[in-house]
């Protein structure tokens, strides 16, 4: 795991910590971290996660950290809107993007 030890050491946790959180043992932590064994996808898909990055910038595939979270993009009313959205069933949801184009349109040809 090439960025493993990087990204623990940026939260500066020990390796005791990290195998804690993850529920293994400090040794198994410790052989993945060296890149003597690999964890499954499953460990990678939380390890990226729990980091904030992309599995491919986990193990190196990729200096794009590639995780951008919605309150660093959106505001508070585009992110209520975009949950109120996602609730919505898809029908509905359908319904009510023929309405916003409908409506923006009338408004641009003003």
């Amino acid at each position: 795991m090439i960025r493993l030890s990087e990204l623990r050491k940026e939260k500066n946790l020990s390796q005791r910590k990290i195998a804690e959180t993850f529920n293994v043992s400090q040794g198994t932590y410790n052989q993945w971290e060296n890149g003597k064994t690999q964890p499954s996808i499953e460990q990678l898909i939380a390890f990226a996660r729990y980091f904030e990055v992309s599995v491919d910038y986990l193990v190196g595939n990729s200096d794009d950290v590639g995780i951008v979270k919605m309150e660093e993009v959106l505001s508070r009313e585009d992110q209520a809107v975009l949950q109120l959205f996602h609730s919505m069933p898809e029908k509905s949801k359908l319904l009510l993007i023929e309405y916003l184009e409908s409506v923006y349109m009338k408004k641009s040809l003003k």
